[in-house]
C-alpha cells in the first residue's frame, strides 16, 4: 500500500532495481498549497514561546523557508532509494501524515521505554532545527504544533530535502552531502542501494552506529533498513538478501577501505556471516 501511495506521488519510485538510477520526481502541485504563506504568524510565536523557542527562532525559520525554494529540484537529483531508505527507516507513513502521526505516538507509548520516539521526520526536522533536545511535555507540544505549521507551508519534497540537508550523521557531519562524502568519497547521486541504507541507518544513534566508530552495529543497522526498505514493498527479498552479504567499502580522506570477508578493521569483520544471513533471511 505504501509503494502505491508513493507511486501516486513519485512516478519513478516504481524502480527498486539497485542497479537502476532513477531519480525522484517532483510533487504535483495539488499535494501542497499552491501558495503557501512563508511567515510564521507573530502572536503563534509569542504563545508558543515559554522559553522553549531558541532566541533567533524567527531567523532560523526564515532561513528554512528561502532554502526550500530550490529544495524540490535539489532533491530530484538523489537516487530514489536514498528517499526509500530514509522514509522506510525514519517514518513509513510520512507521505500519509499531517506532520504528527498518531501511529507512531501510539506504538512509542505501547513500546515504552524500550520503544522508539514515535517522531516523524517533520518533527524531526523541526526539534533539529528550531527546539532543545530536553525531554519536557511542553517541548513536545510545541514540536508538534510546529510540525502541523511546517507542513502547511512547505511541500513533502521541501521537507524531505530540508530534513537531509540538516540531520546530523555523525563524526561532525550535518546534512547527507557531508556524510556521502565523509563515508563513501562520492556524491549522494552515486549511492548505491547498500550505501544508502547504511547512511539511513545511523541516523537514530549517529555517534554509535556509524561504521567507522562501529563497523558491526553499522552493518547491523544496514540490514535493519533492508529489512524495512522490503516490508515498505521498496526492495525485493532476494535483493536485500544479496545486499545484506556484501562487505561495506568505506572512503575517507582519500584513502578506501576495502573490507572483505576476513578482512578486519579494528578488529571487526564487517562482511556478515552464514549465522547473520540465516538470521536476517528469518526477519526481512
Amino acid at each position: 500500500m505504501l509503494l502505491l501511495h508513493l507511486n501516486s506521488h513519485f512516478p519513478s519510485l516504481a524502480s527498486s532495481s539497485p542497479s537502476a538510477k532513477p531519480r525522484l520526481t517532483l510533487l504535483p502541485s495539488n499535494c501542497h498549497p499552491s501558495s503557501p504563506k512563508r511567515s510564521i504568524p507573530s502572536s503563534l510565536v509569542q504563545s508558543l514561546s515559554f522559553g522553549i523557542l531558541p532566541r533567533h527562532f524567527r531567523e532560523k525559520w526564515g532561513h528554512l523557508m528561502e532554502e526550500s525554494k530550490e529544495a524540490e529540484s535539489k532533491v530530484s537529483k538523489f537516487p530514489v532509494h536514498l528517499i526509500q531508505a530514509v522514509v522506510a527507516s525514519e517514518d513509513q507513513r510520512f507521505f500519509y501524515h499531517l506532520g504528527v502521526d498518531p501511529h507512531g505516538i501510539a506504538r512509542a507509548v505501547i513500546r515504552y521505554p524500550n520503544g522508539g520516539g514515535g517522531s516523524t521526520i517533520t518533527q524531526q526536522l523541526v526539534k533539529g532545527v528550531f527546539l532543545s533536545s530536553e525531554r519536557k511535555i511542553s517541548r513536545k507540544f510545541v514540536e508538534g504544533i510546529l510540525s502541523l505549521i511546517l507542513e502547511r507551508r512547505l511541500s513533502k519534497s521541501q521537507i524531505l530535502y530540508s530534513y537531509l540537508s540538516k540531520m546530523y550523521w555523525g563524526h561532525g557531519k550535518f546534512g547527507i552531502e557531508s556524510a556521502s562524502m565523509f563515508y563513501f568519497g562520492k556524491h549522494p547521486s552515486f549511492l548505491t542501494v547498500g550505501e544508502a541504507a547504511l547512511l539511513a541507518g545511523i541516523l537514530p544513534a549517529p555517534e554509535i552506529l556509524n561504521p567507522f566508530t562501529d563497523p558491526e552495529r553499522g552493518k547491523a543497522s544496514q540490514r535493519r533498513v533492508l529489512r524495512r526498505m522490503v516490508a515498505a514493498g521498496f526492495l525485493e527479498m532476494e535483493s536485500a538478501l544479496l545486499i545484506a552479504s556484501q562487505p561495506l567499502y568505506l572512503c575517507n580522506k582519500g584513502v578506501k577501505f576495502n573490507i572483505k570477508q576476513g578482512k578486519t578493521v579494528n578488529g571487526t569483520i564487517l562482511s556478515p556471516t552464514i549465522q547473520d544471513l540465516e538470521q536476517a533471511g528469518s526477519t526481512i
